[in-house]
This record gives C-alpha cells, structure tokens and sequence, in this order.
C-alpha cells in the first residue's frame, strides 16, 4: 500500500502541467521558431572610387641571363644553335677558316705581282675578290674564338657573300678584252667591247647592291623577320646574278663558234690562233665555279635557316661548295693570266661610250673656265712657242709670205693697240719674232704679195 503512494506522487511530480506537441524534426535541425526580422532601411549607394589604372612600360624581356632561351657560353663563347644568344648555329672550324685565308692571301699575293708584271691596271679587280675572301675567312677564324660577337660574325658573312661579285665582274671586263684583241671584227654579235664591258659590269653592280643589303639585314644575331627579309632579298640578288652569267655564257659561246669559223678561215694570224682557246676555256672554268657556288647558295637559303634545313648548320658543305669554287675561279686567272696573252699593239681597250663623254664634258668645262682671261677667249689655246716673252703676252705676230704666197695670221693682245706695241720697249725685240706656220693650218689666209722687207700686224679678222 505505501509503494504504491510513493508510485503516485511521483509521476505527478514529473509530469508537466501543460501537455505541448514536441518540435517536428526535419533534416535534423529545428526550424527556429523566431520569425525574422526585417529593417525597412533607406538605401545608400556609394560610388566606387576613381582609381586609375597603373601601366608599367617594361622593355620586353631579351636573351639574357636568366631567361629562358639563354644558354650560359661554353668554351670559345659557343652555345647551342636553339639558344637566344646564338650567333653560330655550329661551332666554327678554326683550322680550317686559318687555311683558307692563308690560300686565298697567296692568290691575292700573286695576283698583285702579276698586275705589276704585265702592267693591267684592270687586274684591281681580281685582286679586290682575292683580298675579300681572304678577309672573310680570317674574320672567321677570329670569330670562332669569340662567338659571342656580333661584328665579327656579322663582318665575316658579309664578305663571303659578296666577295664573288668581284670575280664575276673581272670574268666580264676579261671577255671584253678578249673580244677586242682577237675578234676580227671586234665585235660579238653588234656588241663592241666597251659596251658589252659596260653593259655586264653596270648589271653586275646592281646585283651587287641586292646582295649586300640582303646578306646585312640577314646577319648573324638579326631578329627572325629581319633575317627571312634579308635571305628573301639576297636570293634576289643572286638568282639576277646567275641570270646574267646565263646571258653572258651565250655571247661566249657566240663568240668561240665564230672565233672556230674564222680560224678555218685563214683570218686569225698565226700569233692569235692557239693563244685565245686558253682564255677561252679559263673562263669556262671561271663561270662554272661560280654557277656551283650559286646553286648552294640558292639550296642552303631556299629552305630558310630552322633545324629541318641541314644545309646552314653543315660547315663542311660550306667549305666544299662555296670556298673551293671561290678559290679555283680565283687561280685560273693566276694560271691563265690575261696580260700573258693579250699584250702588243691593239691591246689596249678603247674608251667607253661613257667615258668618252664623261672626259668631253670635262675638258669642255676647263675650256670654258678659262674664257674671258686674257689670251684665251675663243676657243681652247695651244702652246704655240716655247719663248717666255710670247708666253706672257699671249701675242702672234704674223711671218713672212712663203712661196705659196700665204701668210699666218692670228689673235694679238685685243688689250694693247698698235701704238703701245710699237711703243714699247721691246717693240723692235718683238718685231723680229717669227713663228714657223703649221704645213696645214686652218688659220691661213690668202693675201696680197707685199714686198719681204714690209711686216704689218694683222689682227685676226672674226
């Protein structure tokens, strides 16, 4: 009975005195029970600030230490062809750049003692090749010791690339002199010698001109744009070359076959028969090595300067195909030199077209400076006597009538009238000069016989 109480209290005590229902669950959170809350506010809107924008005017980034393409220079500054700093895209041969400028000097050597010897003043040319070439591979043997310098490199292809044009033109200006000592007419086709000299040298100059910018602008160490720019100009230039040499070979074949016909002929003298076949087949040899170095040059620049050519990057190709031609058009001209054949009478080229009017235009211009003076009005005087006094009166006194009865007579002093002549003191010195008439003179002039002993001053009459 007293458990049973105990029971009953107890569950009064625990009970709640409100039964609720319990929160619903969802998801495991409650819902909050509070509603929200919510402030009707004025709106403010702020303006963002006037900031302006900070540009940094950085140069771009370059090869150098540190970036990414940079590669640190090894021995003889040589890095490899990939790298930012690359001027080589191999490592240059030293002993063999020594040896071709000790070849090529020799040739220079010879070449300038044969121009002294036979006395061609022309050979300058020749001789100009011979010292670029030896000049381009001894910047090239100084280059493959410092191959980080842009000068040498950049001086060294230069001249390998435009040394030929000399050889080139010597091979024109020789075929002129050829054609003018053996030819019987002089001519091959209707070209004289001085023009045809003209012609090819002139085109040759401007091919010349074409290769040097382009071989500048595609100088080691040039900017990728500036090099593809460059090797585009210089092909250029030396496919107009090859075309020229084209042209020429077929006045050369021109003229040997005619050289052949009047050999049969019986027009060549016996002095001229053999020697000119020589000359001949010298430049034959000439052009050809020329023509090979040309066509590698066109192969090595027509697939541009990337890794899949493996033209630019092969140094012993370059030696095989551009020096060795180079050095052989070069000693041809020392086996078979010009002055040991075409020497003698007629050896001697005629001027030029152009030069003729060039010295014309010349000696038109000093005669006419010296109009107005005193004794040279007119026309361009003559040295007629070698006395000191006519010289500084600049005075022609007329002669004694001949038996042809003609007298000379010329210009007097137009400041000094016949009073002051007679006058002077030397007046009778003067009176007794004679000049001895030139046999065919344009100056006489028929007169009435006068009595010997009877001498007048006789002013040209204009």
């Amino acid at each position: 009975m007293v458990v049973q109480t105990l029971t009953v209290h107890v569950s009064v005590i625990t009970s709640p005195p409100f039964a609720t229902a319990p929160p619903s669950r969802r998801g495991d959170n409650f819902d909050p029970s509070i509603p929200p809350l919510s402030l009707n506010l004025p709106t403010v809107s702020v303006a963002e600030p006037s900031i302006p924008s900070l540009s940094l005017d950085l140069p771009p980034q370059t090869c150098t230490p540190g970036f990414s393409s940079y590669a640190t220079p090894g021995l003889d500054g040589y890095v490899p062809a990939d790298a930012c700093n690359a001027l080589w895209v191999y490592f240059p041969n030293f002993a063999a750049a020594v040896a071709f400028s000790i070849l090529f000097g020799i040739l220079t050597i010879a070449h300038l003692g044969q121009a002294v010897l036979y006395r061609n003043g022309f050979c300058w040319v020749i001789i100009m090749a011979s010292l670029w070439e030896t000049g381009a591979y001894a910047f090239r043997a100084l280059g493959s010791k410092n191959q980080q310098s842009s000068g040498i490199a950049t001086v060294a292809q230069i001249l390998v690339l435009v040394a030929p044009i000399w050889v080139n033109a010597f091979a024109y200006m020789v075929f002129a002199r050829i054609v003018h000592f053996y030819s019987p007419t002089r001519k091959v086709w209707f070209f004289s010698p001085s023009i045809l000299a003209l012609i090819f040298v002139t085109l040759d100059i401007i091919s010349f001109v074409i290769q040097l910018v382009g071989g500048g602008m595609a100088g080691l160490g040039a900017s990728a744009d500036s090099q593809k720019k460059g090797l585009d100009i210089y092909m250029g230039g030396i496919g107009m070359q090859e075309g020229f040499i084209i042209l020429f070979l077929g006045l050369v074949i021109k003229f040997h076959r005619d050289q052949l016909q009047a050999e049969r002929a019986g027009r060549l003298t016996p002095d001229k028969i053999a020697s000119w076949k020589w000359l001949i087949w010298a430049l034959y040899v000439c052009l050809l090595a020329i023509t090979i170095r040309i066509i590698y040059r066109l192969a090595e620049f027509s697939a541009g300067l990337s890794a899949s050519n493996p033209l630019p990057s092969n140094e012993p190709v370059l030696y095989v195909l551009e020096s060795t031609p180079m050095w052989l058009a070069i000693l041809v001209w020392n086996i078979v030199h010009p002055g040991r054949f075409i020497h003698g009478e007629g050896a001697k080229m005629p001027p030029s077209w152009l030069s003729r009017h060039l010295c014309c235009c010349c000696r038109k211009r000093r005669c006419d400076e010296c109009n107005g003076k005193l004794g040279h009005t007119g026309a361009h005087h003559h040295r007629l006597a070698d006395d000191p006094e006519l010289e500084d009166n600049q005075e022609m006194h007329p002669v004694p009538k001949s038996h042809r009865g003609r007298v000379a007579a010329a210009p007097v002093n137009p400041f000094l009238n016949a009073p002051s002549r007679d006058s002077s003191p030397n007046g009778n010195t003067r009176e007794h000069l004679r000049l001895r008439p030139p046999p065919a003179a344009d100056n006489h002039r028929e007169v009435s016989p006068e009595p010997p002993s009877y001498t007048a001053y006789r002013p040209h009459e204009f």
